[in-house]
C-alpha cells in the first residue's frame, strides 16, 4: 500500500496538544492582576502574534485591550507560548495567529473580594481596691472577630 503524499506546501506551526491544550495552558498560567481584581475588571483581551518556523513567538500586540495590567498579563502569556517547529522545504516563514484571553472573576476570587474581616480588641482597666487580691487588679481583654 502506497502512502499519501503531503499536499500542503506550507505548514503552520501547531501548539503541542492542539487547541484544547492551548486553552488549558492559558487557564492554568493566567495570573489575574491584583489591581484589576480589586476594580472587578472582567472581559476579553484580543492578541495578535507571529510564530517563526522554530515555534517561538517573535512579536505580539494587543488588538482589543481591557485594562493596562490585564493587557500586560495577556502579552506575558502569549510571549511564553512555545509551538512545535515546522520545516517548509527550506522556506523560513512566520505564521500569524490571534487569540482571545478571557479575564473572569471566579467564585473563589469573588469570595476573596467579598470577605471583610474586622478585628476589635477591648481592654478594661483594672479595678482599684484596697485589698491586695491579684484577680481583681487584672484588667479584662475582649477580642472580637467579625467576618462578612
Amino acid at each position: 500500500m502506497q502512502q499519501k503524499k503531503d499536499t500542503k506546501f506550507i505548514k503552520k506551526p501547531e501548539y503541542p496538544g492542539g487547541k484544547e491544550a492551548l486553552k488549558k495552558y492559558i487557564h492554568d498560567n493566567l495570573k489575574y492582576p491584583a489591581d484589576a481584581l480589586e476594580a472587578r475588571i472582567q472581559g476579553v483581551v484580543a492578541v495578535a502574534y507571529e510564530v517563526d518556523d522554530d515555534g517561538n513567538v517573535v512579536s505580539s500586540k494587543i488588538i482589543t485591550g481591557l485594562y493596562p495590567s490585564c493587557d500586560e498579563e495577556a502579552l506575558r502569556l502569549v510571549n511564553s507560548l512555545k509551538y512545535c517547529p515546522v520545516r517548509n522545504r527550506g522556506l523560513r516563514i512566520k505564521s500569524n495567529f490571534k487569540i482571545n484571553i478571557f479575564f473572569r472573576i471566579d467564585k473563589t476570587e469573588k469570595q476573596l473580594l467579598e470577605t471583610i474581616n474586622i478585628q476589635y480588641t477591648y481592654v478594661t482597666t483594672p479595678k482599684k481596691d484596697n485589698d491586695n487580691n491579684d484577680d481583681k487588679n487584672k484588667g479584662e481583654v475582649y477580642s472580637y472577630s467579625i467576618t462578612f
